[in-house]
């Protein structure tokens, strides 16, 4: 079939107009150029009225547009940290939920909280401890094992209705008797260096064994378990073995240990509560 002979010439026809259009508005442009630079005063009109009609609307155009580039970019941000808040606290709550009760704390409740405060390791009250935001009402009980994923954390100090505070394991006043090794050996784990021996740095705990077993790098330490499962229960992560400390008259061989929980970082947390009889 061949095509509409009208059809055609009415779209060349059209084709040329427009450029006529382009080539008379690039001359009409190209002229108000020249006679700008070489009359200004005869433009200077033409300006003023242009301004007048343009200038408001492009600052306010402007103004409207940087506003909200900035409040999408704040709200960006804020989003950003809640995602990143939200995100942590399913990790930490998933952590918690991994925790794997020994056998010595079968018939214990498993209390979830949260850090809700602590005082840090220049505090002065002179003590490791946080906040958490469960109390009696929850099931907490004075002196009991608090513990996350990773292993001890420290022992309830006191309760109230809706929150408990809790000594860190490397407060002064907490001290663990532990097992370490492959033999199981008998010591105590404190944050107190051996007398001598410079304090010990970034939250690393002394390890003091009993008798005259050896203690080796890479040594895994685990608490012994105290009377009625109070403070602590038996078979809790403590740390690891890191150096052996040399011999400076100590009674016993001593160590540094590395916590297997970093308390500077906690989030969620479990407290074994003692199930009440029926």
């Amino acid at each position: 079939m061949q095509g509409d002979p009208g059809r055609g010439r009415g779209e060349a026809a059209v084709s040329d107009l427009i450029k006529r259009l382009v080539l008379l508005l690039i001359a009409a442009t190209v002229a108000l150029l020249l006679v700008d630079l070489a009359r200004p005063a005869w433009t200077a009109p033409i300006r003023e009225a242009s301004a007048t009609v343009f200038a408001p609307i492009q600052q306010a155009l402007r103004g409207w547009g940087q506003d909200d580039l900035d409040d999408a970019r704040a709200q960006r941000d804020r989003l950003s940290v809640e995602v990143q808040q939200l995100r942590a606290q399913l990790e930490a709550e998933q952590r918690a939920g991994e925790i794997v009760v020994p056998p010595s704390a079968q018939d214990h409740v498993l209390i979830r909280a949260r850090v809700v405060a602590s005082s840090p390791q220049t505090s002065p009250v002179g003590s490791r401890s946080i906040t958490i935001d469960a109390g009696s009402r929850d099931g907490v009980q004075h002196d009991r094992t608090v513990l996350n994923a990773e292993g001890l954390v420290g022992r309830v100090l006191s309760t109230s209705r809706t929150s408990s505070r809790a000594l860190l394991l490397g407060d002064p006043g907490v001290v663990v008797g532990v097992r370490f090794g492959s033999e199981a050996a008998l010591g105590s784990v404190s944050a107190t260096a051996p007398p001598g021996l410079p304090e010990r740095a970034g939250g690393a705990l002394t390890l003091t064994g009993i008798g005259n077993a050896p203690i080796t790098v890479g040594d895994q330490v685990r608490t012994l378990g105290s009377p009625d499962n109070a403070p602590f229960v038996a078979d809790i992560t403590v740390g690891t073995v890191i150096a052996v400390d040399p011999d400076a008259g100590q009674l016993g061989a001593t160590a540094v240990v590395e916590p297997a929980v970093d308390v500077d970082t906690l989030d969620a947390v479990v407290v074994l509560a003692q199930r009440e009889s029926p």
